[in-house]
């Protein structure tokens, strides 16, 4: 068969249980290679959505803590009326390096704490 001669081969299935009439499931299975079940690996490919996440970068930080020097000398130059409709619609700098630090401190925190946990048990 076509599927032996080929490692990359994929099987498609129609799945009568969930296709309902105007709907048509389709189901697509990669070929376990025989090998890989002997030596007992997973034969899955595990992913997540962490790939996909971009991380802030330092320039981006850089960036907000500029922003928010530059709102600074901005509030005490302005009048509060004129300040109160100054702001409307901008990013808030402060705000933002808030929460990127809140953010590293905790990730940080729970990394340092799985080490230590890991370090005592095993």
């Amino acid at each position: 068969s076509f599927e032996a001669l080929n490692q990359r081969a994929v099987a498609v299935v129609v799945d009568p249980i969930q296709s309902v009439k105007g709907k048509l499931v389709i189901d697509a299975f990669r070929l376990i290679n025989p090998q890989t079940m002997m030596l007992g690996q997973e034969p899955r490919q595990t992913t997540s959505n962490l790939g996909h996440l971009n991380k802030p970068s330092i320039q981006e930080m850089l960036n907000l803590a500029i922003k928010y020097n530059k709102a600074v000398q901005e509030e005490d130059e302005l009048p509060p009326e004129k300040l109160a409709i100054a702001n409307v619609g901008r990013q808030d700098a402060k705000k933002h390096l808030e929460e990127h630090v809140s953010n590293l401190l905790s990730s940080n925190t729970v990394q340092t704490s799985g080490t230590m946990l890991d370090t005592v048990m095993f």
